[in-house]
């Protein structure tokens, strides 16, 4: 029979008998914390400091050990007061270790604080991609590829440091082999302009780069345009601000008659976010555009309007794309305008007609009875229609246009609210069948079924809001040629204000909840 030797212990996680004194005060020296790192490169001496206190009040004396796998790599005799406390630095040798995961800690007679140490090579960065420059207040994104070369799964922190400052630190974990994809999204909100360096940090690793930083860019459009002479084949627009890449472009007075596209009659070049003077627009070369004319011929009004570079091909789409990319830049919900009278040289100048000269001093004396003359026959007063539509619930097939008002007959259309961005024809979603002149209530309205457009969906399926809006028949054949002929034909009634609309809230019957 084997013998046996038994300790007897206190219960767990008390004081020991011995660990405490005949006062009731605690004796021995305590490890209150330990710094180490969490990993570093095998071979390498890796420093632990820990922070040893005497909570009792008599004096002590006491080791205090360094352990490292169990082992003990080094002591130091530690003496204090009661109530003081102090630093105590160790080094730890890992030159004859294999890479892995080792537990180290620093150890009194009463306590111990332990942690775990990982002998890895540092992660390695394979790509770092980094902008060279940045408005101030925009975020700042740095993208970095990680790569794993231990053949055991680790976790590293990787940092990020801007103008010497660590900013930002990630605790990254890679398997064997791997590699990962970091990125840092930084805002500069309140840094100074200039020029900064900053970088990214593994371990033992990094990537430093510079980055500027520079004045905020405008945050809306703006656009002057002066009453000006010209050529015929050319414009100038005065001043324009764009808050991000685009174009100025320049409509007939169609547009206030709703020919949002069939208006554009001048692009500029493609221009970068910014501020400009003095902007110089070709007229009549304008890309998927089809003019008989090749200059103005006849002064009258024009009107500049910043416009979006959406698709970034650096080319103006919004013709040929009748209305759906590179739109109008807007505020408050209407596009960003305006106008000016063009005068060209030689048009529209005529001498005084020799029937209507006098002698000088010399006033026609006004026949006896002679009153005004009555308008010509075939004079007639503007078009004019209004509409109403009411906030209302959809099965998402049709709208109800709840009164309509046509003095020369036409069609009641329904545009989403697309419009409001200036995509007049795209923004149509239903017409109505052509209607005589007169007065109408409650007109059921089909969506997603217009000549000339294409749909990726046939109802409604979410809540929002629509925009109804009176058109003409203006080319004789009864059908709505608005959107197949790019907004030239069939156009809006209008008013002094515009294009007459009436917007209402449309619920979808399946989004609706019960209150």
């Amino acid at each position: 029979m084997f013998g046996a030797v038994t300790v007897q212990g206190a219960a767990l996680p008390g004081v020991t008998a011995q660990q405490e004194a005949p006062d009731g005060q605690q004796s021995g020296l305590v490890v209150e914390s330990i710094t180490a790192p969490d990993s570093a490169e095998p071979g390498s001496t890796v420093t632990v400091v820990a922070e040893v206190s005497n909570p009792g009040s008599a004096r002590t004396t006491q080791e205090v050990e360094f352990r490292l796998g169990g082992d003990v790599l080094d002591r130091r005799l530690v003496t204090l007061d009661g109530g003081e406390n102090t630093t105590v630095r160790f080094e730890a040798d890992t030159e004859d270790l294999d890479p892995g995961e080792y537990r180290h800690g620093v150890y009194t007679g009463a306590n111990s604080q332990t942690a775990t140490l990982v002998l890895s090579e540092s992660f390695e960065i394979t790509d770092f991609d980094a902008p060279d420059s940045v408005e101030a207040g925009d975020l700042v994104t740095v993208d970095v590829e990680l790569e794993n070369p231990n053949d055991f799964e680790t976790t590293q922190n990787v940092s990020f440091w801007f103008d010497g400052s660590r900013v930002a630190s990630e605790a990254i974990t890679i398997d064997d082999g791997d590699d990962a994809d970091v990125t840092f999204n930084l805002s500069s909100q309140g840094v100074a302009p200039g020029t900064y360096e900053h970088g990214v940090f593994t371990r033992d690793e990094g990537e430093l780069a510079e980055i500027e930083v520079t004045e905020p860019g405008p945050t809306n459009a703006s656009v002057a345009f002066e009453d000006q002479e010209s050529d015929g084949t050319t414009v100038t627009v005065d001043q324009l601000v764009i808050p991000s890449d685009g174009y100025v472009v320049i409509h007939d007075d169609s547009l206030l008659e709703g020919n949002v596209v069939g208006s554009v009659i001048g692009v500029s070049e493609y221009l970068e976010e910014g501020t400009y003077q003095n902007v110089n627009v070709t007229l009549y070369e304008v890309e998927g555009a089809d003019f008989n004319e090749t200059e103005l011929t006849e002064s009258g009004t024009l009107i500049a309007m910043p416009h979006n570079e959406t698709t970034g091909d650096e080319t103006y789409d919004f013709v040929a794309s009748n209305g759906t990319d590179d739109g109008p830049f807007t505020l408050d919900g209407q596009p960003v305008t305006d106008d000016a009278t063009v005068t060209v040289a030689g048009a529209n100048e005529t001498s005084t007609p020799v029937e209507n000269a006098t002698a000088e001093n010399e006033t026609a004396a006004p026949a006896d009875n002679e009153t005004e003359a009555p308008p010509a026959d075939n004079e007639t007063a503007a078009p004019t229609a209004s509409v109403t539509l009411d906030d209302q619930t959809s099965d998402g097939t049709s709208v109800t246009v709840t009164d309509i008002s046509l003095s020369e007959g036409g069609y009641v259309v329904i545009h989403d609210d697309s419009l409001l961005d200036g995509d007049a024809a795209g923004s149509v979603v239903g017409v109505s069948e052509y209607l005589e002149p007169g007065e109408y209530d409650e007109l059921t309205i089909p969506l997603f079924d217009v000549p000339g457009a294409t749909f990726d969906q046939t109802e409604l399926t979410e809540n929002q809001t629509l925009i109804a809006m009176p058109h003409l028949e203006d080319s004789g054949n009864q059908t709505y040629d608005f959107v197949t002929s790019g907004g030239s034909a069939d156009a809006p009634y209008v008013d002094d204000e515009g294009a007459v609309t009436d917007a209402g809230n449309v619920t979808v019957a399946a989004n609706e909840t019960a209150g």
